[in-house]
């Protein structure tokens, strides 16, 4: 009998069931990943409109901002003072975090863009419960561009981006059944109910319902806009 036959048959099996389990790792190993590539994403939130509801004051549902941060430092203080301003004009009421309805958590960015720079903000908008119950978020375009993004953002976009963010969060509040509750609260008693806002006044926000996150830490006291450290 031809010896080659039981070499190859005394070589060819060990390296055949090596060719083989790779081969099945490297199925398998396929399989997952079309498996995974298959699997739908999570569905994103719908954007809705949120206006200011006519005849509701946002005094009625207290905030504490517990932070606003992205900003460089000589901007962010810039930036406080704008929205500080704003929100007295917006008629916030600022509390301290342990007796606010409500918790904000602000975000700042300077992106460039094509044709500019876009300084855009986001805010989480916590309850009493820290659940968070919408987020915020609007930009506006600077007509210039620099490697440093923020080095084109001066005080004029800072109180502009202000005063869009305080009017949105001012809307969301109007919103809220603590603010009008209040309202109804101090309404004459032959006024008419309360109607909820179908058109926007002077413009609209985006708002987004989301899941809930980490609600912020509320333990540190509160600066000029009631900020807390979050950890």
């Amino acid at each position: 009998m031809d010896r080659s036959f039981f070499a190859q048959r005394e070589f060819f099996p060990g390296r055949a069931r090596g060719l083989v389990l790779a081969s099945f790792c490297l199925l398998a190993g396929c399989v997952d990943n079309s498996v995974v590539a298959q699997v739908p994403p999570p569905p994103q939130p719908q954007p809705t409109n949120m206006v200011r509801r006519p005849g509701v004051s946002p005094s009625g549902a207290a905030v504490a901002v517990v932070s606003f941060t992205g900003a460089p430092e000589g901007q962010q203080a810039a930036f406080s003072h704008a929205f500080d301003t704003a929100s007295k004009t917006q008629d916030i009421v600022m509390a301290e975090p342990a007796a606010a309805d409500y918790l904000v958590r602000g975000y700042l960015n300077a992106v460039p863009e094509a044709g500019g720079t876009a300084l855009t903000y986001v805010l989480d908008i916590f309850d009493s419960k820290k659940h968070r119950t919408q987020r915020v978020e609007d930009r506006i375009l600077l007509k210039a561009q620099a490697v440093d993004p923020w080095s084109v953002v001066n005080d004029s976009a800072l109180t502009e981006v202000a005063q869009k963010s305080a009017a949105a969060l001012a809307a969301v509040l109007t919103n809220t059944p603590e603010a009008v509750i209040a309202a109804n609260e101090t309404k004459p008693a032959n006024a008419p109910p309360v109607a909820s806002a179908q058109a926007a006044e002077g413009g609209r926000t985006i708002v987004a319902a989301t899941p809930p996150a980490a609600p912020p830490d509320v333990t540190a006291s509160a600066g000029v806009l009631r900020r807390v450290a979050l950890h």
